[in-house]
């Protein structure tokens, strides 16, 4: 079966991508829990790494009439959306089992859902 994995996080952390002083951490951590998915032979698609959400454009038609606002469409105060990879496993619980191992959950969240 084939997962959505979505991960989000905290200002924060999302902040280290760039900051000099903990990028290379940040990404140290993400690069061996990819290297883990492909070793695992579970990542099926590598997925990537999302700008933030002050560079979202969100579009909705209401009454027909296309209408579109600047953000993310779910942003909150907490946490946003970083990136996502899409996975190939036998079922829902060893596609929650790699999501509990992805760096976002020690200060943010990941979700998980199958793909139709």
């Amino acid at each position: 079966m084939k997962f959505i994995m979505l991960t989000y996080e905290s200002k924060e952390d999302f902040a280290a991508r760039t900051d000099d002083a903990r990028k290379e951490q940040y990404w140290s951590g993400w690069l061996s829990f990819i290297q883990s998915m492909k070793d695992a032979g579970v990542l099926f698609y590598t997925g990537n790494v999302l700008q933030p959400n002050h560079t979202a454009v969100t579009v909705s038609a209401v009454d027909g009439m296309v209408q579109t606002s600047e953000g993310a469409y779910a942003s909150d105060r907490l946490h946003q959306l970083s990136g996502y990879f899409i996975l190939e496993v036998p079922d829902a619980d060893e596609a929650v089992r790699w999501a509990s191992l992805a760096p976002a959950v020690a200060g943010g969240v990941v979700e998980v859902r199958p793909l139709l």
